[in-house]
């Protein structure tokens, strides 16, 4: 009998692809959160932390801190559940032939386009803040003309690695309760380990250096120009020194330094994400 050939590995995508956005599309009430969430995020961030955005450096250190935890809970909350929702349907899949690189590449693709929307969203707190109290972006980006442009490229790679993330923990888990317990406490340890809420010193700062949620600062505060903002108390007192600080460096190797980054942690995901859902064929459940 002659033997089925293996359809492409491009083929394998694309129909996954064409499932997942079936998939997702029939969930209404998910994607409307996933919308929303951006949306509210910035509005938050405006009523919350805009007032002194770009005023003085703590009040802008504080609205980048709401938005990057926001980035990053937002890119949880799309992927987190994604795979172990489907696990038995991929145990059963793979053992038939389904490349995993096609599974997860099909699951990587639409949350991109999913985190390049809500990212956009979230940016518009920006633009509030200037409408609402009329406090000035910086004149100029690092790479270009308007920082907006690399406010946006940050906060897409922040919250597209923290989505791959929620990838790669879908994987590892196999049960959904675990995975939505899972979800705080990953965030928590992000928002701890940042090096923003709390002074790192020994094994904490090292571990900082492997929280997205540090380099999605990093960003964030260099576009801004933390070093060169004064401190709220600089407001009043002057004569008070503001040591600047080499995670805001204001340039472009540090910039690109931190995308790159943070880009590293998407691939590592991703590649984690194959390697941990081939123990699926060993399911016994």
């Amino acid at each position: 009998m002659r033997e089925k050939k293996r359809i492409s590995i491009f083929r394998e995508w694309s129909v996954l692809s064409r499932q997942y956005i079936s998939i997702l599309w029939s969930d209404k009430k998910k994607l409307t959160v996933m919308f929303a969430f951006p949306v509210i995020a910035a509005l938050i961030t405006v009523w919350i932390a805009g007032e002194d955005m770009f005023v003085h450096y703590d009040g802008t250190k504080s609205a980048a801190f709401v938005l990057v935890s926001s980035a990053i809970w937002g890119g949880l909350f799309n992927s987190i559940q994604t795979i172990v929702k489907e696990r038995q349907n991929v145990k059963r899949d793979y053992i038939s032939g389904m490349r995993l690189s096609s599974y997860i590449a099909s699951k990587a693709l639409i949350q991109l386009i999913l985190c390049l929307i809500q990212s956009a969203v979230l940016c518009l707190a920006f633009l509030g803040v200037e409408f609402v109290y009329g406090n000035q972006m910086p004149a100029e980006g690092i790479f270009f003309s308007h920082p907006m442009i690399e406010f946006y490229i940050s906060l897409f790679l922040l919250m597209y690695a923290a989505d791959m993330m929620g990838l790669c923990i879908s994987a590892a888990v196999k049960k959904e309760e675990t995975a939505s317990v899972m979800a705080p406490y990953i965030l928590i340890g992000q928002l701890i380990f940042s090096g923003i809420l709390f002074s790192m010193e020994g094994i904490a700062q090292a571990a900082s250096y492997i929280m997205i949620s540090r380099w999605g600062m990093e960003a964030l505060g260099s576009i801004s120009n933390l070093n060169e903002m004064q401190l709220k108390i600089q407001l009043s007192y002057s004569m008070i020194p503001h040591n600047a600080e080499a995670m805001f460096e204001h340039s472009t190797r540090h910039l690109s330094q931190v995308w790159l980054i943070l880009t590293g942690f998407i691939v590592c995901f991703f590649a984690v994400s194959i390697l941990l859902l081939r123990k699926v064929s060993k399911d016994t459940r």
